[in-house]
Protein backbone atom coordinates (compact mmCIF):
# COMPACT_ATOMS: atom_id res chain seq x y z
CA UNK A 1 0.00 0.00 0.00
CA UNK A 2 1.35 3.46 -1.02
CA UNK A 3 1.86 6.23 1.65
CA UNK A 4 -0.36 9.87 1.76
CA UNK A 5 3.03 11.17 0.79
CA UNK A 6 3.43 8.54 -2.48
CA UNK A 7 -0.32 8.94 -3.05
CA UNK A 8 -0.29 12.76 -3.80
CA UNK A 9 3.32 13.18 -5.28
CA UNK A 10 3.68 9.57 -7.79
CA UNK A 11 2.96 11.29 -11.41
CA UNK A 12 -0.56 10.36 -11.66
CA UNK A 13 -1.63 7.84 -14.98
CA UNK A 14 -2.35 10.08 -17.68
CA UNK A 15 -4.92 7.96 -18.81
CA UNK A 16 -6.67 8.32 -14.98
CA UNK A 17 -7.29 11.87 -14.77
CA UNK A 18 -10.28 13.48 -15.22
CA UNK A 19 -9.86 16.30 -17.21
CA UNK A 20 -13.96 17.49 -17.23
CA UNK A 21 -13.23 17.92 -13.37
CA UNK A 22 -9.97 19.41 -13.59
CA UNK A 23 -11.69 22.52 -16.16
CA UNK A 24 -14.39 22.99 -14.13
CA UNK A 25 -12.39 23.68 -11.31
CA UNK A 26 -10.30 25.80 -13.36
CA UNK A 27 -13.63 27.56 -14.61
CA UNK A 28 -13.78 28.65 -11.21
CA UNK A 29 -10.71 31.27 -11.73
CA UNK A 30 -11.29 33.76 -14.16
CA UNK A 31 -7.30 34.48 -15.49
CA UNK A 32 -6.21 38.00 -15.32
CA UNK A 33 -3.16 39.75 -16.65
CA UNK A 34 -2.84 42.82 -14.03
CA UNK A 35 -2.45 46.27 -15.75
CA UNK A 36 0.65 47.84 -14.15
CA UNK A 37 1.99 51.40 -14.71
CA UNK A 38 5.90 50.49 -14.28
CA UNK A 39 6.22 53.01 -17.20
CA UNK A 40 6.29 55.91 -14.89
CA UNK A 41 8.61 53.89 -12.61
CA UNK A 42 12.60 55.13 -12.65
CA UNK A 43 14.94 52.44 -14.15
CA UNK A 44 16.14 51.32 -10.41
CA UNK A 45 12.64 51.18 -8.86
CA UNK A 46 11.68 48.07 -12.25
CA UNK A 47 15.07 46.64 -11.61
CA UNK A 48 14.17 46.27 -8.07
CA UNK A 49 10.90 44.97 -8.93
CA UNK A 50 12.55 42.13 -10.60
CA UNK A 51 14.32 41.38 -7.01
CA UNK A 52 11.26 41.45 -4.97
CA UNK A 53 8.83 38.98 -7.40
CA UNK A 54 12.12 36.51 -6.99
CA UNK A 55 12.18 36.70 -3.75
CA UNK A 56 8.43 36.17 -4.05
CA UNK A 57 9.22 32.56 -5.98
CA UNK A 58 11.27 31.52 -2.78
CA UNK A 59 8.06 32.36 -0.26
CA UNK A 60 5.96 30.16 -2.71
CA UNK A 61 8.25 27.05 -1.70
CA UNK A 62 8.37 28.00 1.88
CA UNK A 63 3.94 27.91 1.77
CA UNK A 64 4.51 24.51 -0.12
CA UNK A 65 6.06 23.08 2.82
CA UNK A 66 3.40 25.13 4.96
CA UNK A 67 0.20 23.61 3.02
CA UNK A 68 1.14 19.84 3.58
CA UNK A 69 4.14 17.27 4.96
CA UNK A 70 4.62 16.29 1.51
CA UNK A 71 4.81 19.89 0.20
CA UNK A 72 8.44 19.83 -1.18
CA UNK A 73 7.70 17.01 -3.22
CA UNK A 74 4.73 18.82 -4.73
CA UNK A 75 6.24 21.56 -5.29
CA UNK A 76 8.91 20.04 -7.02
CA UNK A 77 6.48 18.31 -9.38
CA UNK A 78 5.08 21.04 -10.61
CA UNK A 79 8.03 23.19 -10.89
CA UNK A 80 9.68 20.43 -13.15
CA UNK A 81 8.89 20.73 -16.54
CA UNK A 82 10.34 17.46 -17.87
CA UNK A 83 7.89 15.63 -15.45
CA UNK A 84 4.61 14.37 -18.06
CA UNK A 85 1.83 16.59 -16.17
CA UNK A 86 -0.95 18.16 -18.22
CA UNK A 87 -0.77 22.12 -18.25
CA UNK A 88 -4.42 22.10 -16.84
CA UNK A 89 -3.20 19.80 -13.72
CA UNK A 90 -0.17 22.19 -13.36
CA UNK A 91 -2.49 24.76 -13.06
CA UNK A 92 -4.75 23.97 -10.81
CA UNK A 93 -1.90 22.27 -8.49
CA UNK A 94 -0.11 25.79 -8.77
CA UNK A 95 -3.54 27.71 -7.58
CA UNK A 96 -4.16 25.13 -4.83
CA UNK A 97 -0.34 24.95 -3.66
CA UNK A 98 -1.46 20.80 -3.62
CA UNK A 99 -4.00 18.67 -4.87
CA UNK A 100 -6.83 19.84 -2.37
CA UNK A 101 -9.78 22.32 -3.41
CA UNK A 102 -9.45 25.64 -1.60
CA UNK A 103 -12.87 26.48 -2.54
CA UNK A 104 -14.20 22.91 -1.70
CA UNK A 105 -12.55 22.70 2.29
CA UNK A 106 -9.61 21.24 1.06
CA UNK A 107 -11.31 18.20 -0.76
CA UNK A 108 -9.00 15.97 -3.22
CA UNK A 109 -9.35 16.69 -6.33
CA UNK A 110 -6.27 14.33 -7.42
CA UNK A 111 -6.14 10.89 -5.25
CA UNK A 112 -8.07 10.35 -2.04
CA UNK A 113 -5.93 11.21 0.28
CA UNK A 114 -7.28 14.28 2.62
CA UNK A 115 -5.18 17.38 3.55
CA UNK A 116 -3.57 16.89 6.58
CA UNK A 117 -5.43 19.26 9.11
CA UNK A 118 -3.12 21.74 10.11
CA UNK A 119 -0.54 21.11 6.81
CA UNK A 120 3.12 20.51 7.52
CA UNK A 121 2.77 23.13 10.71
CA UNK A 122 1.77 19.76 12.99
CA UNK A 123 2.46 16.24 13.74
CA UNK A 124 -0.31 14.77 12.23
CA UNK A 125 -2.47 13.72 15.77
CA UNK A 126 -1.53 16.44 17.66
CA UNK A 127 -5.00 17.89 18.30
CA UNK A 128 -5.90 21.03 20.44
CA UNK A 129 -6.88 19.05 23.56
CA UNK A 130 -3.52 17.56 23.83
CA UNK A 131 -1.53 20.80 22.64
CA UNK A 132 -3.14 22.81 25.91
CA UNK A 133 -2.50 19.36 28.10
CA UNK A 134 1.36 19.57 27.32
CA UNK A 135 1.45 23.48 27.54
CA UNK A 136 -0.37 22.80 30.97
CA UNK A 137 2.58 21.02 32.54
CA UNK A 138 5.35 22.77 30.51
CA UNK A 139 3.90 26.35 30.91
CA UNK A 140 7.51 27.86 30.21
CA UNK A 141 7.39 26.95 26.84
CA UNK A 142 3.89 28.11 25.99
CA UNK A 143 5.77 31.16 24.49
CA UNK A 144 7.26 29.24 21.56
CA UNK A 145 4.14 26.86 20.96
CA UNK A 146 1.60 29.17 20.61
CA UNK A 147 4.11 31.79 18.70
CA UNK A 148 2.40 32.15 15.17
CA UNK A 149 5.98 31.71 13.55
CA UNK A 150 7.02 28.17 14.98
CA UNK A 151 6.79 24.75 13.56
CA UNK A 152 5.60 21.74 16.19
CA UNK A 153 7.16 18.81 15.68
CA UNK A 154 7.13 15.30 17.66
CA UNK A 155 10.61 13.20 18.44
CA UNK A 156 10.67 10.18 20.87
CA UNK A 157 7.15 11.13 22.06
CA UNK A 158 8.08 15.21 22.77
CA UNK A 159 6.84 17.85 21.66
CA UNK A 160 9.06 20.65 20.34
CA UNK A 161 8.72 24.35 18.61
CA UNK A 162 11.44 25.23 15.62
CA UNK A 163 10.84 28.67 15.03
CA UNK A 164 10.40 29.64 11.49
CA UNK A 165 13.74 30.94 11.39
CA UNK A 166 15.12 27.66 11.77
CA UNK A 167 12.52 25.38 9.77
CA UNK A 168 13.20 27.70 6.65
CA UNK A 169 16.61 28.53 7.03
CA UNK A 170 17.93 27.47 3.50
CA UNK A 171 14.64 29.48 1.59
CA UNK A 172 14.62 32.73 3.94
CA UNK A 173 18.61 32.65 2.95
CA UNK A 174 17.58 32.97 -0.53
CA UNK A 175 15.05 35.54 0.62
CA UNK A 176 17.22 37.41 2.17
CA UNK A 177 19.97 37.62 -1.12
CA UNK A 178 16.64 38.91 -3.06
CA UNK A 179 15.53 42.02 -0.87
CA UNK A 180 19.18 42.90 0.04
CA UNK A 181 19.73 42.96 -3.76
CA UNK A 182 16.87 44.83 -4.37
CA UNK A 183 18.34 47.53 -1.51
CA UNK A 184 20.69 48.40 -3.39
CA UNK A 185 18.57 49.56 -6.56
CA UNK A 186 15.95 50.68 -5.10
CA UNK A 187 15.39 54.82 -5.32
CA UNK A 188 13.35 55.57 -2.00
CA UNK A 189 15.80 56.13 0.99
CA UNK A 190 13.10 54.53 3.66
CA UNK A 191 12.47 51.88 1.42
CA UNK A 192 16.27 50.73 1.05
CA UNK A 193 16.66 50.51 4.99
CA UNK A 194 13.59 48.67 5.39
CA UNK A 195 14.08 45.99 2.63
CA UNK A 196 17.53 45.45 4.21
CA UNK A 197 16.19 45.41 7.65
CA UNK A 198 13.38 42.72 6.35
CA UNK A 199 16.33 40.53 4.76
CA UNK A 200 18.00 40.49 8.66
CA UNK A 201 14.77 39.94 10.33
CA UNK A 202 13.02 37.13 8.38
CA UNK A 203 16.80 35.38 8.50
CA UNK A 204 16.87 35.63 11.99
CA UNK A 205 13.22 35.55 13.06
CA UNK A 206 13.41 38.80 14.74
CA UNK A 207 10.43 40.79 12.94
CA UNK A 208 9.70 43.85 14.87
CA UNK A 209 12.34 46.05 13.98
CA UNK A 210 11.52 45.94 10.53
CA UNK A 211 7.85 46.38 10.81
CA UNK A 212 8.16 49.32 12.29
CA UNK A 213 10.41 50.82 9.72
CA UNK A 214 7.90 49.26 7.05
CA UNK A 215 5.31 51.04 9.20
CA UNK A 216 6.99 54.39 10.07
CA UNK A 217 9.69 54.66 6.80
CA UNK A 218 7.79 53.52 3.39
CA UNK A 219 4.68 55.07 2.85
CA UNK A 220 6.26 57.60 -0.11
CA UNK A 221 8.21 55.10 -1.74
CA UNK A 222 7.00 54.61 -5.09
CA UNK A 223 7.05 51.07 -4.91
CA UNK A 224 6.80 48.58 -1.53
CA UNK A 225 6.58 44.39 -0.72
CA UNK A 226 4.49 42.83 1.73
CA UNK A 227 6.32 39.95 2.79
CA UNK A 228 6.65 37.43 5.43
CA UNK A 229 4.50 35.01 7.82
CA UNK A 230 1.06 37.15 8.25
CA UNK A 231 -2.10 35.68 7.86
CA UNK A 232 -3.68 32.64 10.58
CA UNK A 233 -6.06 31.39 7.77
CA UNK A 234 -4.57 28.28 6.57
CA UNK A 235 -3.90 26.94 10.36
CA UNK A 236 -7.37 25.13 10.63
CA UNK A 237 -5.93 23.43 13.38
CA UNK A 238 -5.42 25.51 16.00
CA UNK A 239 -5.31 28.87 13.87
CA UNK A 240 -2.32 30.25 15.76
CA UNK A 241 0.88 29.81 12.47
CA UNK A 242 0.89 32.43 10.17
CA UNK A 243 1.19 31.55 6.69
CA UNK A 244 3.90 32.75 4.39
CA UNK A 245 3.10 35.30 1.64
CA UNK A 246 4.68 38.58 -0.65
CA UNK A 247 2.73 41.01 -2.32
CA UNK A 248 4.67 43.06 -4.58
CA UNK A 249 3.33 46.29 -5.31
CA UNK A 250 3.31 49.58 -7.09
CA UNK A 251 1.62 53.09 -5.59
CA UNK A 252 -1.12 54.42 -7.13
CA UNK A 253 -2.06 57.78 -4.60
CA UNK A 254 -2.15 58.37 -1.23
CA UNK A 255 -5.33 58.65 0.94
CA UNK A 256 -5.93 60.33 4.38
CA UNK A 257 -7.64 58.92 7.21
CA UNK A 258 -9.04 61.80 9.05
CA UNK A 259 -12.15 61.99 8.39
CA UNK A 260 -12.59 58.04 9.31
CA UNK A 261 -10.28 58.84 12.38
CA UNK A 262 -13.53 61.65 13.51
CA UNK A 263 -15.65 59.09 13.67
CA UNK A 264 -13.89 56.02 15.13
CA UNK A 265 -14.67 57.24 18.92
CA UNK A 266 -18.25 57.49 17.45
CA UNK A 267 -17.99 53.55 16.74
CA UNK A 268 -16.12 52.79 19.90
CA UNK A 269 -19.27 53.71 21.82
CA UNK A 270 -21.48 51.70 20.56
CA UNK A 271 -19.22 48.39 20.46
CA UNK A 272 -16.19 48.84 23.00
CA UNK A 273 -12.77 47.04 21.33
CA UNK A 274 -14.47 48.14 17.60
CA UNK A 275 -12.46 51.10 16.45
CA UNK A 276 -10.17 52.76 19.00
CA UNK A 277 -8.32 56.00 17.73
CA UNK A 278 -4.94 56.20 16.00
CA UNK A 279 -3.33 58.42 18.60
CA UNK A 280 0.06 58.58 20.55
CA UNK A 281 2.40 55.74 19.20
CA UNK A 282 0.02 54.11 16.95
CA UNK A 283 -0.14 54.92 13.57
CA UNK A 284 -2.48 53.90 10.34
CA UNK A 285 -1.17 54.63 6.82
CA UNK A 286 -2.77 54.10 4.24
CA UNK A 287 -2.15 53.84 0.43
CA UNK A 288 -3.76 52.70 -2.81
CA UNK A 289 -1.38 50.56 -4.49
CA UNK A 290 -1.92 48.13 -7.94
CA UNK A 291 -0.21 44.73 -7.19
CA UNK A 292 2.41 43.22 -9.39
CA UNK A 293 3.10 40.00 -8.17
CA UNK A 294 1.46 37.94 -4.97
CA UNK A 295 3.12 34.27 -3.76
CA UNK A 296 2.53 31.95 -0.96
CA UNK A 297 -0.77 32.39 0.40
CA UNK A 298 -1.61 35.30 -1.06
CA UNK A 299 -1.49 33.20 -4.19
CA UNK A 300 -3.83 30.69 -3.05
CA UNK A 301 -8.07 30.61 -2.93
CA UNK A 302 -9.38 34.13 -3.54
CA UNK A 303 -7.28 37.13 -3.76
CA UNK A 304 -6.99 40.04 -1.58
CA UNK A 305 -8.35 43.31 -2.42
CA UNK A 306 -6.99 45.05 0.40
CA UNK A 307 -4.66 43.87 3.42
CA UNK A 308 -4.20 45.23 6.76
CA UNK A 309 -0.55 44.79 8.12
CA UNK A 310 1.29 43.52 9.89
CA UNK A 311 -0.45 41.48 12.44
CA UNK A 312 0.89 40.78 15.40
CA UNK A 313 -0.68 42.38 18.04
CA UNK A 314 2.35 44.22 20.01
CA UNK A 315 3.28 46.21 17.09
CA UNK A 316 -0.57 46.90 15.94
CA UNK A 317 -0.52 47.85 19.39
CA UNK A 318 2.11 49.93 19.91
CA UNK A 319 3.63 51.10 16.41
CA UNK A 320 0.52 50.44 14.08
CA UNK A 321 -0.16 48.84 10.72
CA UNK A 322 -0.35 49.37 7.11
CA UNK A 323 -3.81 49.46 5.67
CA UNK A 324 -2.89 48.56 1.42
CA UNK A 325 -5.63 48.92 -0.75
CA UNK A 326 -4.96 46.79 -4.42
CA UNK A 327 -6.75 49.07 -6.61
CA UNK A 328 -6.44 46.53 -10.04
CA UNK A 329 -7.73 44.00 -8.06
CA UNK A 330 -10.96 45.87 -6.74
CA UNK A 331 -11.60 46.46 -10.85
CA UNK A 332 -10.75 43.14 -11.71
CA UNK A 333 -13.06 41.87 -9.43
CA UNK A 334 -15.93 44.74 -9.72
CA UNK A 335 -17.01 43.97 -13.16
CA UNK A 336 -16.59 40.54 -14.00
CA UNK A 337 -17.53 38.89 -10.71
CA UNK A 338 -19.55 41.28 -8.14
CA UNK A 339 -21.71 43.07 -10.74
CA UNK A 340 -22.50 39.88 -12.49
CA UNK A 341 -23.53 38.00 -9.14
CA UNK A 342 -25.70 40.90 -8.35
CA UNK A 343 -27.27 40.16 -12.24
CA UNK A 344 -28.63 36.70 -11.45
CA UNK A 345 -29.51 36.95 -7.68
CA UNK A 346 -31.18 40.66 -6.98
CA UNK A 347 -34.54 42.30 -7.35
CA UNK A 348 -33.96 44.21 -10.87
CA UNK A 349 -35.29 47.26 -9.30
CA UNK A 350 -31.73 47.13 -7.25
CA UNK A 351 -29.32 46.22 -9.67
CA UNK A 352 -28.74 50.02 -10.52
CA UNK A 353 -27.23 50.33 -6.37
CA UNK A 354 -24.77 48.21 -7.19
CA UNK A 355 -21.80 50.05 -7.37
CA UNK A 356 -17.64 49.81 -7.23
CA UNK A 357 -17.70 52.65 -5.01
CA UNK A 358 -19.54 51.42 -2.26
CA UNK A 359 -17.15 47.62 -2.81
CA UNK A 360 -14.08 50.02 -2.47
CA UNK A 361 -15.41 52.42 0.70
CA UNK A 362 -16.65 49.01 2.53
CA UNK A 363 -12.83 47.20 1.46
CA UNK A 364 -11.41 50.20 3.20
CA UNK A 365 -13.68 50.44 6.20
CA UNK A 366 -13.37 46.63 6.38
CA UNK A 367 -9.37 46.95 6.24
CA UNK A 368 -9.69 49.82 8.79
CA UNK A 369 -12.13 47.80 11.30
CA UNK A 370 -8.87 45.33 11.50
CA UNK A 371 -6.08 48.10 12.25
CA UNK A 372 -8.09 49.86 14.59
CA UNK A 373 -9.66 47.19 16.66
CA UNK A 374 -8.41 45.88 20.06
CA UNK A 375 -5.77 43.08 19.72
CA UNK A 376 -5.97 41.78 22.93
CA UNK A 377 -8.65 39.74 25.53
CA UNK A 378 -10.68 42.10 27.67
CA UNK A 379 -11.98 40.62 31.27
CA UNK A 380 -13.60 43.00 33.55
CA UNK A 381 -12.44 45.89 31.45
CA UNK A 382 -9.29 45.08 32.40
CA UNK A 383 -6.87 44.47 28.91
CA UNK A 384 -5.28 41.29 29.28
CA UNK A 385 -2.24 39.85 27.75
CA UNK A 386 -4.14 37.20 26.04
CA UNK A 387 -3.84 37.88 22.36
CA UNK A 388 -8.05 37.55 20.63
CA UNK A 389 -6.23 35.48 18.13
CA UNK A 390 -4.97 33.02 20.62
CA UNK A 391 -8.24 33.28 23.09
CA UNK A 392 -10.37 32.30 19.87
CA UNK A 393 -8.17 29.26 18.20
CA UNK A 394 -9.40 27.85 14.75
CA UNK A 395 -12.37 30.31 15.03
CA UNK A 396 -10.84 33.58 15.42
CA UNK A 397 -10.33 33.94 11.27
CA UNK A 398 -14.19 33.47 10.64
CA UNK A 399 -15.09 35.75 13.50
CA UNK A 400 -12.21 38.71 12.97
CA UNK A 401 -13.49 38.73 9.20
CA UNK A 402 -17.43 38.89 10.16
CA UNK A 403 -16.05 41.47 12.95
CA UNK A 404 -14.75 43.95 9.81
CA UNK A 405 -17.24 43.56 7.29
CA UNK A 406 -20.05 44.33 9.97
CA UNK A 407 -18.08 46.66 12.13
CA UNK A 408 -17.41 48.24 8.58
CA UNK A 409 -21.19 48.57 7.83
CA UNK A 410 -21.90 50.17 10.99
CA UNK A 411 -18.85 52.60 10.14
CA UNK A 412 -20.13 53.47 6.64
CA UNK A 413 -23.58 54.36 8.30
CA UNK A 414 -22.19 56.65 10.60
CA UNK A 415 -20.06 58.56 8.00
CA UNK A 416 -23.08 58.61 5.36
CA UNK A 417 -25.30 59.86 8.64
CA UNK A 418 -22.65 62.51 9.09
CA UNK A 419 -22.27 63.95 5.53
CA UNK A 420 -19.02 62.17 4.72
CA UNK A 421 -21.15 60.30 2.36
CA UNK A 422 -24.22 61.44 0.24
CA UNK A 423 -27.43 60.31 1.49
CA UNK A 424 -27.96 58.02 -1.06
CA UNK A 425 -25.18 55.21 -0.26
CA UNK A 426 -27.17 54.14 2.78
CA UNK A 427 -28.87 52.18 -0.09
CA UNK A 428 -26.22 51.76 -2.33
CA UNK A 429 -23.72 50.48 0.54
CA UNK A 430 -26.54 47.87 1.91
CA UNK A 431 -27.32 46.36 -1.84
CA UNK A 432 -23.90 46.58 -2.90
CA UNK A 433 -22.77 44.64 0.32
CA UNK A 434 -25.27 41.62 -0.15
CA UNK A 435 -24.06 41.41 -3.52
CA UNK A 436 -20.57 40.96 -2.23
CA UNK A 437 -22.19 38.46 0.89
CA UNK A 438 -23.18 35.99 -2.49
CA UNK A 439 -19.78 36.67 -3.90
CA UNK A 440 -17.69 35.68 -0.18
CA UNK A 441 -20.29 32.50 0.67
CA UNK A 442 -19.04 30.85 -2.82
CA UNK A 443 -15.42 30.65 -1.66
CA UNK A 444 -16.96 27.29 0.44
CA UNK A 445 -16.80 25.74 4.17
CA UNK A 446 -13.62 26.20 5.72
CA UNK A 447 -12.69 29.82 4.43
CA UNK A 448 -12.87 32.51 6.50
CA UNK A 449 -14.72 34.64 4.44
CA UNK A 450 -16.98 32.63 3.71
CA UNK A 451 -17.85 31.85 7.22
CA UNK A 452 -17.94 35.41 8.41
CA UNK A 453 -20.58 36.02 5.33
CA UNK A 454 -22.76 32.65 6.13
CA UNK A 455 -23.20 34.08 9.65
CA UNK A 456 -23.85 37.74 8.33
CA UNK A 457 -26.33 36.28 5.33
CA UNK A 458 -28.16 34.28 7.96
CA UNK A 459 -28.72 36.49 10.42
CA UNK A 460 -29.93 39.11 7.68
CA UNK A 461 -32.57 36.36 6.42
CA UNK A 462 -33.81 36.03 10.11
CA UNK A 463 -34.05 39.41 11.20
CA UNK A 464 -35.61 40.68 7.34
CA UNK A 465 -32.77 42.56 5.94
CA UNK A 466 -32.94 40.07 2.75
CA UNK A 467 -36.19 38.24 1.72
CA UNK A 468 -36.29 35.60 -0.96
CA UNK A 469 -39.32 36.33 -3.84
CA UNK A 470 -41.54 34.33 -5.47
CA UNK A 471 -38.97 34.22 -8.50
CA UNK A 472 -36.44 33.17 -5.78
CA UNK A 473 -34.77 36.27 -5.79
CA UNK A 474 -32.94 38.26 -3.52
CA UNK A 475 -34.61 41.58 -1.96
CA UNK A 476 -33.06 43.85 0.19
CA UNK A 477 -34.59 46.03 2.59
CA UNK A 478 -32.07 48.76 3.76
CA UNK A 479 -33.45 49.89 6.42
CA UNK A 480 -33.57 46.39 7.90
CA UNK A 481 -30.76 45.29 7.03
CA UNK A 482 -28.71 48.27 8.89
CA UNK A 483 -30.40 47.54 11.85
CA UNK A 484 -29.58 44.29 11.75
CA UNK A 485 -25.67 44.44 11.12
CA UNK A 486 -25.47 46.72 13.87
CA UNK A 487 -27.60 44.18 16.14
CA UNK A 488 -24.94 41.48 14.83
CA UNK A 489 -21.77 43.29 15.05
CA UNK A 490 -22.22 44.31 18.51
CA UNK A 491 -22.41 40.83 19.14
CA UNK A 492 -19.51 39.50 17.29
CA UNK A 493 -17.65 42.54 18.77
CA UNK A 494 -18.45 41.53 22.11
CA UNK A 495 -17.28 37.68 21.25
CA UNK A 496 -13.93 38.86 20.22
CA UNK A 497 -13.45 41.99 22.84
CA UNK A 498 -13.78 39.24 25.43
CA UNK A 499 -12.07 36.44 23.70
CA UNK A 500 -15.61 34.20 24.37
CA UNK A 501 -14.21 30.86 22.73
CA UNK A 502 -17.85 28.43 23.58
CA UNK A 503 -19.56 31.85 22.22
CA UNK A 504 -17.43 32.04 18.98
CA UNK A 505 -18.85 28.15 18.12
CA UNK A 506 -22.54 28.68 19.18
CA UNK A 507 -22.43 31.75 16.65
CA UNK A 508 -20.58 29.67 14.43
CA UNK A 509 -23.16 27.26 14.68
CA UNK A 510 -26.07 28.91 14.61
CA UNK A 511 -25.58 30.74 11.94
CA UNK A 512 -22.90 29.23 9.08
CA UNK A 513 -25.79 27.12 8.24
CA UNK A 514 -26.70 28.35 4.82
CA UNK A 515 -30.66 26.83 4.13
CA UNK A 516 -31.50 25.19 0.69
CA UNK A 517 -33.36 28.33 -0.97
CA UNK A 518 -29.77 30.00 -0.62
CA UNK A 519 -28.08 26.93 -1.94
CA UNK A 520 -30.42 26.85 -4.97
CA UNK A 521 -29.43 30.83 -5.47
CA UNK A 522 -26.11 29.90 -5.43
CA UNK A 523 -26.14 27.26 -8.43
CA UNK A 524 -27.63 30.10 -10.58
CA UNK A 525 -24.15 31.58 -9.89
CA UNK A 526 -22.93 28.61 -11.82
CA UNK A 527 -20.51 30.04 -15.05
CA UNK A 528 -19.31 33.36 -13.12
CA UNK A 529 -15.96 32.79 -11.85
CA UNK A 530 -15.34 31.99 -7.83
CA UNK A 531 -12.31 34.31 -8.01
CA UNK A 532 -9.20 35.37 -10.14
CA UNK A 533 -5.95 33.64 -11.17
CA UNK A 534 -3.31 35.94 -11.42
CA UNK A 535 -1.20 35.25 -14.64
CA UNK A 536 2.58 36.83 -14.90
CA UNK A 537 4.27 37.28 -17.55
CA UNK A 538 6.99 34.94 -16.67
CA UNK A 539 5.04 32.31 -15.27
CA UNK A 540 5.45 29.21 -16.64
CA UNK A 541 2.81 27.26 -18.05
Amino acid sequence: MSSPIESWTAPPPLEKLDHERIAALLGQYAPVQLVIPVAQLAAGDRAALADLVEAGRWIDRIFWKQRSPAGSQLSELVLDHKRRLPTDLRRLLRLNFGPWNGFDRDRPFLGTEPRPSGGGLYPPDLTRAKLERYLREHPSERQAFVSRTSVIEEESGRLRAIPYSDAYRQELAQIRHSLIAASEKATDTGFRRFLRARAEGLASGELHGSEALWINDVQDSPIDVAIGPYEVYDDDRMGLKAAYESTVLVRHSARALDQLEQIAPEVERLMPGALTSAGGRRRIVMGVYDVVHVAGLTNMGGKAVAATLPNDEDIRTHVGARLLLFRNVIAAKFGPIVKQIAGRVLRADQLQFVREDAFLEHTLLHESAHALGTCFVWRQGVVTKTTINEALGERYSSIDECRADLVAMVYLDLLTRRGVFPSQMRSVAAITFVANLMRSLRFGVGDAYSEGAAITFSHLLKCGGVALEADGRLAVDVEATHRGLGQLAARVQAIATTGDYAAAGELCGELTTIPPEVHRLLKRLDGIPIDLEFVFEDQPD
